[in-house]
């Protein structure tokens, strides 16, 4: 069998097995750009039904700021700033208003890209706020930003203007904290420690360490420098094994329910699995910075298809890395490439 009728075999599981969800795509353009200008990027590619499309690209300030390409020359033609362009992205979050925040780990501070307002800021940069080696971020629901500054050892939470309202893992509890993960019920803050082969939890109200589980191996609920982790719909915890090349899923406890992928080329394995992104119907999204794409799996952990490949034009990624998805879009770092890319639903698999 071909490797393209195994694609079309793959796409037409995803077909007819995605959720359909009452979606609305937003597909928000640069003024200065037609508005199709990434109509042909699409997954699956014709001649089947287009699934999902990519929306934008953002790498510096001009692309949310700029309303015209006169407005975009003068931008380019004043003075500078050391953050107007990412250098080197790593993780992803959207918030409820649609604004896309980057860290990046070259400029040491965490970037926000409101493509609406037409507004970026930059956090993180100075004083008590300043942030180490910022990798993965994630928005609460009361719109609080929590950072992992792995530098610092430590969790960083900043308010919606930038200021620091929280900061946990502070006295050496953490050795290398790469990513978090809010618990559903809003009281437990659980972060990746990579280099303890660890998932340390904190209570989020009085920022004070309550337990830990994970150790190295790669025996069931054993870790190899796990580097991400999220809350799937059922308040199961999905974590990327990095070096293990898989994705386990644990109770809030810690305790071993199952896990998919393996060290491989083949579809639904890994090489280096970055990041995990869950869909409100249940898709399980996972990038891979060997493979340079997302695959996307059902709830059975089955493969359904999978966006990218390896290059520089659109579409494509060098290092894919962080993953954040909120309704039906979602938002992809492309890292080497200095850039983040942002996708949509068409129809079904993302849900509100």
């Amino acid at each position: 069998m071909t490797r393209n009728s195994i694609f079309l075999g793959l796409v037409t599981i995803f077909v007819l097995g995605i959720g359909v969800g009452d979606l609305e795509a937003k597909k928000r353009k640069k003024t200065d750009q037609p508005e199709d200008m990434y109509a042909q990027f699409v997954w699956p590619p014709p001649p089947d039904e287009a699934r999902i499309q990519l929306v934008d690209i953002l790498d510096e300030r001009s692309d949310v700021e700029a309303e015209s390409k006169f407005r975009r020359a003068l931008i380019g033609a004043g003075p500078r700033s050391p953050y107007d362009h990412l250098k080197k992205p790593y993780g992803v979050a959207i918030d409820a208003q649609g604004r896309v925040l980057v860290t990046d780990t070259e400029l040491h501070a965490l970037v926000r890209f409101d493509r609406d307002n037409r507004r970026m800021d930059v956090f993180g940069t100075t004083g008590a706020s300043r942030l180490g080696v910022p990798l993965g971020v994630e928005v609460a629901s009361d719109g609080r930003i929590f950072v992992a500054s792995s530098g610092k050892g430590e969790i960083v939470a900043f308010d919606d203007m930038g200021d620091v309202v929280g900061v946990y893992g502070r006295g050496g509890q953490l050795q290398n904290p790469t990513d978090m993960a809010l618990h559903p019920g809003g009281e437990k803050l659980y972060v990746a420690d990579s280099k303890a082969h660890e998932i340390v939890v904190f209570n989020l109200k009085t920022g004070k360490r309550s337990f830990a589980f994970g150790q190295r191996g790669k025996g069931e609920g054993d870790f190899s420098f796990p580097t991400a982790l999220v809350f799937g719909p059922e308040g199961d915890l999905l974590v990327v094994d990095q070096l293990n090349s898989r994705v386990q899923l644990l109770s809030e406890d810690g305790e071993y329910l199952d896990s998919f992928g393996d060290l491989g080329v083949g579809f639904g394995n890994f090489v280096r699995p970055k990041d995990v992104a869950v869909t409100a119907d249940g898709l399980i999204m996972v990038t891979d910075a060997a493979f340079n794409n997302v695959q996307i799996f059902d709830i059975d952990f089955q493969l359904l298809t999978f966006v990218g490949a390896g290059g520089r034009g659109p579409g494509e990624f060098q290092n894919a890395a962080g993953i954040a998805v909120r309704g039906s879009d979602f938002a992809v770092v492309d890292q080497l490439n200095r850039r983040v890319q942002l996708f949509t639903f068409l129809s079904g698999g993302g849900g509100e």
